[in-house]
């Protein structure tokens, strides 16, 4: 169907250049590729470098549809090896965290999200960097449950507003609850596809999901599904360490540009 038959509020990047089109393509491919090649880590470099394309809210937003569309990719693995008794107990915490962190999202202006994009994305990697979470871990009481209350809760504040992150604070309570690969990999996709379908809907009750927006979202997934097919074909046989290291440099640095940038912004 032609484009030109749609109603106008239908039209798909209607007031968008087509070279930042293109952009947000190559974005999406590019990032999606890590996902592909390390299971995890697509979602924050799609957030920090579309940011430069398009508005934040709406680089959130458009990641957050994007992401729930190609969630069928891999949450069967997540139905046949999650835990449902290690994920209940951080739900009910998450989804309230969540759909605050939304409405924080919601309210911040945009050069105000900017910093918060910049500061959220850069600590993700000085935590993963330097093993923070890791050595946490060791010094606090993973089996309390105002342990995983607490969490969960700044880890769902972190995502809603932000739109990533929260999984490296998931992960400290995954890593001992999980005896096996198999098991942390399947109950960490399981919960978070849970949490962001629990987005997505916070979301639209808020007013912030269009039906344009997810028909540009829609135009996002064969890009994402193609980037993704190559990291798992290619890119693991490739020096895991040294990828993942320029990854994590090449993202510092993006989200580094992104809070000077939202500093410019409101000051």
């Amino acid at each position: 169907m032609s484009l030109d038959v749609l109603p106008e509020g239908l039209i798909p990047f209607q007031n968008t250049d087509g070279h930042a089109i293109a952009l947000l393509v190559l974005i999406y491919l590019a990032t999606a590729v890590i996902r592909g090649a390390f299971g995890f880590g697509a979602v924050a470099p799609a957030i920090v470098f579309t940011s430069f394309v398009v508005e934040p809210h709406y680089a959130i937003l458009l990641s957050l549809v994007t992401a729930c569309y190609c969630q069928f990719q891999i949450f069967p693995f997540a139905l046949r090896h999650g835990d449902w008794k290690v994920a209940k107990p951080m739900f009910v915490s998450g989804f309230i965290a969540l759909t605050l962190g939304v409405f924080v999202f919601k309210s911040l202006e945009a050069g105000w999200l900017t910093i918060c994009l910049g500061i959220v994305m850069a600590g993700i990697v000085v935590l993963d960097r330097y093993e923070i979470m890791e050595r946490l871990a060791r010094s606090i009481d993973l089996r309390s449950t105002a342990t995983a209350f607490t969490l969960s809760s700044a880890a769902g504040l972190i995502t809603g507003i932000a739109g990533g992150g929260g999984m490296y604070l998931y992960s400290i309570y995954l890593k001992f609850a999980c005896p096996t690969p198999a098991l942390l990999r399947g109950t960490s996709i399981l919960m978070g596809a849970i949490f962001i379908y629990w987005r997505l809907i916070a979301a639209a009750v808020m007013g912030l999901i269009s039906l344009r927006l997810m028909i540009e979202a829609l135009i996002m997934v064969p890009p994402s599904l193609i980037g993704g097919w190559a990291g798992i074909h290619f890119f693991r046989r490739a020096d895991a360490k040294r990828f993942y290291g320029a990854f994590q440099l090449v993202l510092f640095l993006g989200a580094a540009i992104l809070l000077w940038k939202g500093l410019q912004r409101v000051l």
